[in-house]
């Protein structure tokens, strides 16, 4: 298996500085991940003012990329509609239709790597149907999994321990948590997109 190179960022907070960042590194990466709060409670535009220049946003970066997102606390644009047998923002659901956007509730085979977002807003055992879909693609392919899902740790650890099997990747909005890592997945890890702060982790090799 060839190394992926992920960059992985959370609580972009509509800032449109962060964004072009993020479009003038993406050649550097196979893999973009934003984990959370994309948009902005407290700022002056509303919320689905927001969510439209996002998408403009986030459609120029996977015409570089393949981009995953889920969705945090503060992401609440617009109605919500019925997706696969759960309630998710139609923004997102919309963002989706894109080639190389994976968003809230789905599960996705990359090259190499199966990836699960997993929604904010909706109940753990909404949650659970995309975990134990994720987990049963796993032991049918042996591939490594990742999981994108903002919570809050008690959740997560619940999450975790119902799918008996943790994911090899298990991205909170928080503090970074890694269960038994694969080899040759090399992650790029920037915290709030300011490059002093990053750091980078390899995988297993």
């Amino acid at each position: 298996m060839e190394q992926m190179k992920v960059l992985l960022t959370a609580d972009l907070h509509f800032r449109f500085d962060w964004f072009r960042w993020l479009i003038e590194q993406a050649p550097n990466y196979d893999l973009v991940c934003i984990v959370g709060d994309l948009l902005d409670m407290f700022e002056v535009k509303s919320t689905r003012e927001q969510a439209r220049e996002v998408t403009r946003l986030i459609k120029r970066l996977a015409d570089i990329v393949p981009v995953a997102v889920c969705s945090g606390n503060h992401d609440n644009a617009g109605g919500l509609v019925s997706h696969d047998r759960a309630s998710l923002y139609k923004w997102l659901v919309d963002l989706g239709a894109h080639p190389n956007i994976i968003t809230d509730g789905a599960i996705r085979k990359l090259e190499d790597l199966i990836l699960t977002t997993i929604p904010y807003h909706c109940s753990k055992e909404e949650k659970s149907i995309w975990l134990d879909r994720g987990l049963t693609i796993r032991r049918q392919t042996g591939k490594p999994w990742m999981v994108l899902l903002t919570f809050r740790p008690r959740l997560g650890r619940e999450l975790a321990a119902r799918s008996r099997k943790p994911p090899d990747f298990f991205w909170p909005i928080g503090p970074i948590i890694c269960f038994r890592s694969r080899p040759c997945i090399s992650l790029q890890i920037r915290s709030k997109l300011e490059p002093e702060n990053g750091r980078s982790v390899r995988a297993g090799c």
